[in-house]
């Protein structure tokens, strides 16, 4: 029997060419796997032939990219991770590492910028509510330093006018002798900030950088009486008006509220009326009073603002005064309280959306770490709604372009949360965050909620 050598050899040569073909995926899985199991310096091996065997091997590139950010090489981690979404800008794991990276780095307006991107891509998913925890805790420091940079500079800043649809809204000062009432000095202030920031020719100051800057300013409450706090206070947010109040119960379960709208540069205040009926009735008492503030402003309101003012978060005196507890809670930086007063809100009305949402926000701030635990890439990339992300994503594209040097940054954010503001503008001495109401932000009313957090930086206009 005659043997040819031919096929045989051919055969071999198969075997062979299928072994090598199937290296680089084979390398690729098991440094997949090992970065899955958080075994960083394990997986740099077979990633790193991966990568030299198929260039375009994008796992492989973005888990790399991964392995560095572990292993403390940060500029590698930026390089290949960066590398990963030029070819694949929604990989959904390389922009929340990428965010790490650069908040390991210092560069925190870069980190916003992409837990921005992850979660407006994929705003239901497992691990957004997370990210989103995340972005808010670091837009807060980004508007704490910012404040600090202001008031260092405070005497060197001039007094140009403000923006004349900008406005401030102080806390309400507790006249009655009932400690019980002492909750509503925020609360009050800010729904009306809420209702205030639905008028789209306004540009509200939201509470949150309010209470920053007092905090920095040692300003307590008996602080905002003083005849000198509203225009130090509205020279330093740069807005041109000032809304200040009391309120106090004349009789039992009777509430009187009394507002006056201060414009800087006028000598006497504009009254908005006193406001007065039973404490159960907060709710209708508030809507009045921001309908007073808008008539004395001269605005006509659409439809659609006058709706959405309208729109009551709770009837429920019990959750509501929970709610404000829970504000001042979360203010003196005690999270894991305020989160319980939250939860007694929504155990009083379970529809309280800004309660709910307000337990998400004191959860995100309590659990915070500089260096936060391992998130496997599997868990990131899950989408839970994809018709969702899909419409986010065609709003984002169809956005005008931010300028940033990241591909498929993020100019836009559908968050849940009243804290997710930003401006989109600068002017001379305001502080624009995550927190501002800013109608050039937004493009429609969607409800409590929504903002657009961008990149920002603070102008100080010095004197020559």
């Amino acid at each position: 029997m005659v043997r040819h050598p031919f096929p045989a050899a051919c055969a071999l040569g198969l075997l062979l060419a299928l072994f090598y073909q199937g290296c680089a995926p084979s390398r690729q899985n098991l440094g997949h796997e090992l970065i899955e199991r958080g075994e960083y310096a394990r997986a740099v091996r077979p990633l790193k032939m991966a990568i030299a065997e198929n260039y375009t091997d994008i796992e492989s590139i973005r888990d790399m990219g991964i392995a560095m950010y572990h292993a403390g090489k940060l500029k590698l981690a930026r390089g290949f991770l960066r590398l990963a979404l030029s070819r694949s800008p929604r990989d959904l794991p390389a922009i929340y590492y990428l965010g790490l990276v650069y908040e390991a780095g210092g560069e925190t307006s870069s980190a916003i910028q992409q837990y921005t991107l992850y979660t407006q891509i994929n705003p239901a998913g497992k691990m957004s509510a997370t990210v989103r925890g995340r972005l808010q805790v670091l837009v807060r420091q980004q508007m704490a330093e910012q404040i600090k940079a202001l008031l260092a500079q405070e005497n060197a800043l001039e007094a140009g006018p403000a923006p004349e649809n900008s406005i401030a809204v102080l806390y309400f000062s507790n006249l009655s002798n009932n400690p019980d009432y002492t909750p509503l000095q925020k609360g009050l202030a800010e729904m009306i900030i809420t209702d205030l920031a639905q008028v789209r020719s306004l540009q509200v100051v939201e509470r949150a950088r309010m209470q920053l800057l007092m905090d920095e300013m040692g300003l307590g409450m008996t602080g905002l009486v003083k005849e000198e706090t509203a225009p130090r206070m509205g020279k330093l947010l740069s807005v041109h008006r000032v809304v200040q109040g009391t309120f106090a119960g004349a009789e039992q379960n009777q509430l009187q509220i009394d507002a006056a709208l201060a414009t800087l540069g006028v000598a006497a205040p504009a009254p908005a009326d006193k406001i007065a009926g039973p404490l159960e009735e907060f709710y209708q008492l508030q809507k009045s009073l921001v309908f007073n503030l808008i008539d004395v402003m001269g605005l006509r309101l659409s439809r659609q603002e006058r709706e959405a003012i309208q729109r009551i978060p709770t009837k429920n005196l019990a959750a509501f005064m929970a709610w404000c507890r829970g504000l001042d809670d979360e203010d003196r930086g005690q999270w894991q309280k305020a989160e319980q007063e939250y939860r007694s809100a929504l155990d009083a009305d379970p529809g309280f959306r800004a309660a709910e949402k307000a337990v998400e926000r004191s959860q995100a701030f309590a659990a915070f770490s500089p260096r936060p635990e391992m998130i496997r890439p599997s868990l990131l990339a899950v989408v839970t709604d994809r018709k969702t992300a899909d419409r986010s994503e065609n709003r984002r594209t169809s956005a005008p372009a931010a300028a940033v040097s990241q591909p498929a940054a993020a100019t836009e954010l559908v968050t849940v949360d009243l804290l997710n503001r930003s401006a989109a503008q600068v002017t001379p001495g305001f502080l624009p965050g995550l927190e501002s109401r800013k109608p050039t932000t937004e493009t429609g009313t969607i409800g409590i909620g929504t903002g657009y957090p961008i990149e920002v930086h603070i102008q100080l206009p010095v004197k020559k």
